[in-house]
């Protein structure tokens, strides 16, 4: 299909890196895992907020994922929990209803059993593998980098547009982001990575939704947002 739109998304295809989740005989020496089983230094306590103790949500170590992550390559892990009562709302900052933790080495981190309180998820080991497809902004962000008028004004381009331009929905690294509803309007920073709802861990954002992480290089801010069905 003879249109110009078509040729510059092309150009904006990205790699995405995918987690698979379980389905495999765990490793004792891969360190990513979903909802537990997550490195923590003996001096230090559980991460808390003030409801208590937070859930362990991905720990990622990058050495572990093909190209690091985004080319952030200043630590060697990073977690991510979340507040055992709710989800913040809107665009928030690490810190607020959310904490993403960023280890520069492994040097005294153990393994540390995750409290009782927080333990409804079931931990599954993870394998980053890259994608098979390449990854494209959605229609709505799509309108960014490309003028999509001529598409818009043809069902079967349309068509083909939603056929084609599509990117990995479930929890990855890189990218874009999967979004359910429309992409936020003053992205914070640059599109990180993204945790799904997760069916063997059993893991749930709202109404089957996602979590969307963005990193500010200049600020070296992380700023999260969510939506669902």
């Amino acid at each position: 299909m003879e249109i110009r739109a078509f040729h510059e998304l092309k150009q904006l295809g990205k790699t995405s890196i995918v987690a698979k989740i379980g389905s495999f005989r765990p490793d004792p020496a891969v360190h990513s895992w979903f909802a537990g089983h997550f490195f923590i230094h003996p001096d230090q306590s559980w991460p808390a907020d003030q409801d208590g103790v937070m859930i362990p949500i991905l720990q990622i170590y990058l050495p572990e994922v093909p190209g690091g992550l985004n080319e952030f390559n200043e630590c060697k892990m990073i977690q991510i929990f979340l507040n055992q009562k709710a989800l913040p709302m809107d665009i928030t900052k690490n810190g607020e209803g959310w904490k993403l933790i960023e280890y520069a080495d492994m040097e005294g981190l153990e393994v540390v059993e995750t409290p009782e309180e927080v333990r409804g998820l079931k931990p599954f080991q993870i394998q980053w593998k890259e994608s098979e497809q390449e990854d494209y902004p959605c229609w709505e962000e799509a309108w960014s980098y490309v003028d999509l008028s001529e598409v818009n004004e043809s069902d079967e381009a349309t068509e083909h547009f939603f056929d084609q331009y599509t990117n990995y929905s479930f929890t990855k690294i890189s990218g874009y982001g999967a979004y359910i509803q429309s992409p936020p309007h003053h992205q914070p920073g640059k599109f990180m990575l993204q945790i799904a709802s997760e069916e063997k861990p059993r893991f749930m954002i709202g109404d089957n939704g996602t979590m969307y992480f963005y990193y500010d290089k200049d600020t070296k801010e992380w700023s999260m947002h969510w939506d669902c069905f």
